[in-house]
């Protein structure tokens, strides 16, 4: 996806806050993603550098946004959900490091110390996106289908609470442990949500190849944090084929789920408005 000037719609908040979000979790899993086998080469098992750092380039995307669709109220909303992931992020931790204090068993990757000081170029990244945010509005009202879409799709992801507990939204696409099943269940669960969202707000003629393009585009940066991480080190040090089935069934299976939600929900819209 290609940010160009004014592409922005102004919305309501809460369309503005979804806006957001897609646009952090695009920005971030593409950062994510590129960054971490770079970053192994320099130290390798080191993923804590590369994750908060695409975090905060993803707070910073999300800020623009929300401040070009939906000015400060959309910004204030964007700014309570980066507070609430990292609270939940630094309170976990600092459960844990409670739990196993005084244990035999007391290894700490990271301290919660460690991650509040990880949120603070996120924090930085919020203030420069709502200042650059008015260069990319558009000064008119609308819908921004694709983004929201894709907020959508990455707040989708939250239905691992009813697995694992409270998670932080930010990284809730990335964590997809545990059962195929599981995971089958979460990509559908997901593309249903975004493609009720784009069909409810997208308002231009339905351009099937491109709809199912942008999503499968979605689909991989969800699974690519993980998976291309794991393909790059397995060639570095085993030099073996190996092909992450997330990489291969999540692109496509994501962008046929949305393309039939939509096209079920316009076949939808049409009988009604001609019956």
């Amino acid at each position: 996806m290609v940010l160009r000037q004014n592409f922005v719609a102004l919305t309501p908040p809460r369309w503005a806050l979804l806006a957001a979000l897609g646009a952090a979790f695009v920005a971030s899993s593409i950062t994510y993603s590129l960054s971490a086998p770079i970053y192994s080469f320099i130290d390798f098992g080191d993923r804590v550098t590369p994750l908060w750092t695409a975090m905060a380039i993803g707070a910073f995307a999300g800020a623009a946004v929300a401040r070009a669709a939906g000015g400060p109220l959309g910004v204030l909303a964007f700014a309570a959900y980066l507070a609430a992931g990292a609270t939940i992020t630094i309170g976990g931790e600092m459960l844990y490091e409670r739990a196993i204090q005084g244990s035999n068993f007391y290894f700490i990757a990271v301290s919660a110390g460690q991650l509040a000081l990880w949120q603070l170029p996120s924090a930085i990244a919020l203030l420069a996106g709502s200042r650059a945010g008015p260069r990319f509005a558009r000064m008119e009202h609308g819908t921004n289908a694709f983004l929201e879409a894709a907020g959508a799709y990455s707040l989708a992801s939250l239905l691992l609470v009813f697995v694992g507990g409270p998670i932080d939204p930010r990284l809730a696409p990335y964590n997809v442990f545990g059962p195929a099943p599981t995971h089958v269940a979460l990509v559908a669960a997901q593309a249903i949500v975004a493609g009720v969202v784009f069909a409810w707000r997208w308002r231009g003629p339905l351009r099937p190849l491109a709809l199912a393009g942008t999503f499968a585009f979605v689909g991989l940066v969800s699974v690519m944090p993980n998976d291309f991480t794991t393909l790059v080190g397995a060639i570095r040090f085993k030099w073996t084929e190996y092909w992450p089935l997330s990489l291969m069934f999540v692109p496509p299976g994501t962008a046929l789920g949305v393309v039939a939600v939509v096209a079920l929900g316009r076949a939808r819209r049409i009988r009604m408005t001609t019956a």
